[in-house]
């Protein structure tokens, strides 16, 4: 399933005490659906428990998305080169 970061504001949001005293309940939760769940101390948000197999693939999926990034200011700046470049380079290399 692909990971996500919609919260159910009726199911997912839970105030410190219980959360603390539920912990592995709120773990399973989270591997079971995966959404992650926030919760709160003092009425406010402080802390987000996510499944760590979701988070991973968070953190891919921010890594791909920088990497569009650079490629995209890369194009803007001219910083590109043509397939003949490229295979030239890479048969000169090569000797191929």
């Amino acid at each position: 399933m692909t990971p996500t970061l919609d919260i159910d504001l009726c199911e997912d949001v839970v105030p410190y005490s219980a959360f603390r005293s539920s912990l592995s309940a709120w773990m399973a939760k989270t591997r079971e659906t995966h959404r992650p769940i926030l919760v709160t101390q003092n009425g406010k948000s402080a802390s987000v428990l996510m499944d760590v197999a979701d988070f991973e693939a968070m953190r891919e999926r921010d890594e791909i998305l920088q990497d569009l990034a650079r490629a995209q200011e890369d194009i803007r700046a001219g910083r590109v080169y043509s397939n003949e470049e490229v295979f030239a380079e890479l048969k000169d290399k090569y000797k191929a």
